[in-house]
């Protein structure tokens, strides 16, 4: 049965069902595979007329959002292109706006369909677009000069996922403005003014796992908590709070948060109540003076610590770093004013590597002011797989001699003694890493003894030269002394008169 290009689809249906009424059991059987066939030519035909008019209505849709009438032929027009989405490898479509120096005016608020990700970061929205799509996952605000988000901002974004609206200027935000966002996990506030926020912001956000308010200067004035006072779900797993200028940080210990970054703050003491959970922790930039154990005693599962920056700090205690038995990699870079680690700061460590396996494998000193390393700590700094210790003023002497046998390269450079200056810890010579037999102050004891003496001595000369106070001189003076009296007269030739 030929069927033409045409539609026709009654005739098929009519040419099917003309059959006589004498049919045998093949003969029905025939006809209804014919009858199924034929409905699933038609539906696939109607499929195909509709795929159609979605398709030009979707391209319809893109050409007016990505390339506008005051926009078209010229560098303000997006690009937007076609990308396979995971998991299934669906259509999905992606939007940069970004650099196009546009204003929300100027934005259609029906996005095209099947976009999956907008940027208009780096443009001059003064406020946030109330757009419509139940598509768009990703849309970056980012670097542009929105103030305020007005109630249910982004409700009509139902199926969005990330949001990012960082390097802006907001202040104030609704009670509301995130609702209707079940399904977002990222977002991202930082670098605006936010400082008085309204309860339960955050609540609507029942899936939210990362969460950056970091750079908000004032927002230590929000006396709210974080979780039940601005509504934070329990599910978060990475919070940053770098330079919001607070003073003292309280989370709860029963929450899974994964990674927390308080950066830049005004902390005096590591904060006494923290997750559990943590794995990654950065407190760099604070105002700790010293690191002691109890800092640490909750940080158990702590895997990557940060204590970078530290203007203040000075010393590392005996243990304050042994509760830290999963720790894989810490920092102290650039805190200049650190002099001193404790030869039990991580703990007892065996003689032997042996004795114990560390999980610790990165290590940095780089920029500080440490001098020098006790030899107990050599069994763990030899299971490490990086220790920078670039830019210390190493004192490369016989107790140091271990520091050089490791072998990691640590870019450490002598600082003393001068003749090994400026070299690096592994190419300077075995024996110039010698001690002096006598201590410092005994040389100085030696030298002040000396000069001591020859003070001594040069005075009892002095007093032994000097006559006796009984002794008297006496001298005669007569016409040949020289001490005789002698009478000058003019001369009578130069004075003839």
């Amino acid at each position: 049965m030929e069927v033409e290009a045409t539609n026709q689809e009654p005739l098929i249906l009519v040419k099917l069902f003309s059959a006589p009424r004498s049919f045998t059991m093949a003969s029905l059987e025939m006809t209804r595979r014919r009858a199924t066939f034929a409905l699933q030519l038609l539906l696939l035909l109607q499929l195909t007329g509709f795929s159609r008019t979605e398709n030009i209505d979707a391209v319809e849709e893109i050409d007016r959002f990505c390339y506008p009438e005051s926009a078209r032929n010229s560098r303000r027009s997006c690009e937007c292109s076609n990308v396979s989405a995971s998991p299934w490898g669906m259509r999905a479509l992606r939007i940069d706006c970004s650099y196009k120096d546009y204003r929300a005016s100027e934005l259609s608020q029906l996005l095209p369909l099947y976009i999956d990700t907008l940027d208009l970061s780096w443009n001059a929205l003064d406020e946030a677009p109330i757009f419509t799509s139940d598509s768009l996952h990703h849309l970056n605000l980012m670097h542009n000069n929105i103030s305020r988000l007005v109630a249910g901002n982004f409700k009509q974004l139902t199926s969005l996922r990330e949001l990012y609206l960082g390097w802006n200027s907001i202040g104030q935000l609704e009670a509301t403005t995130f609702e209707g966002l079940p399904h977002l996990q990222v977002l991202d506030l930082a670098h605006n003014n936010l400082h008085s926020l309204p309860g339960k912001l955050f609540a609507p956000m029942l899936v939210l796992g990362t969460l950056d308010v970091s750079w908000n200067r004032r927002f230590n004035e929000t006396s709210l908590d974080l979780y039940s006072g601005l509504g934070i779900n329990l599910k978060l797993n990475v919070l940053r709070l770098d330079a919001c200028s607070l003073t003292e940080v309280h989370l709860p210990q029963d929450v899974p948060l994964k990674e927390l970054s308080l950066r830049r703050n005004l902390l005096q003491q590591m904060p006494k109540q923290l997750p559990q959970t943590l794995v990654r922790l950065d407190i760099s930039d604070n105002l700790l003076e010293h690191l002691l154990h109890e800092d640490t005693s909750n940080l158990t599962q702590v895997r990557q610590l940060y204590m970078e920056d530290m203007s203040l700090l000075q010393s590392i205690a005996a243990n304050s770093l042994a509760p830290l038995e999963l720790l894989e990699t810490l920092s102290f870079q650039n805190s200049r004013r650190l002099t001193h680690l404790d030869a039990e700061a991580f703990g007892h460590v065996p003689r032997t590597a042996a004795g114990k396996k560390w999980a610790l494998r990165s290590l940095s000193f780089r920029g500080t002011m440490l001098r020098t390393f006790n030899s107990t700590l050599a069994p763990l700094f030899g299971q490490l797989a990086e220790l920078d210790l670039n830019g210390l003023p190493l004192q490369c002497d016989c107790e140091l001699l271990w520091l050089k046998q490791l072998p990691v390269q640590t870019n450490g450079r002598c600082y003393k003694p001068a003749r090994i200056r400026g070299m690096l810890v592994t190419s300077a010579r075995a024996d110039a890493f010698s001690c002096d037999s006598w201590p410092r102050w005994a040389y100085s004891l030696v030298v002040l003894t000396l000069i001591a003496l020859s003070a001594a001595g040069i005075y009892l000369i002095v007093m032994g030269l000097r006559p006796h106070r009984g002794v008297t001189m006496r001298r005669k003076v007569g016409a040949g002394s020289p001490y005789a009296r002698v009478t000058i007269e003019p001369n009578r030739q130069e004075n003839p008169h």
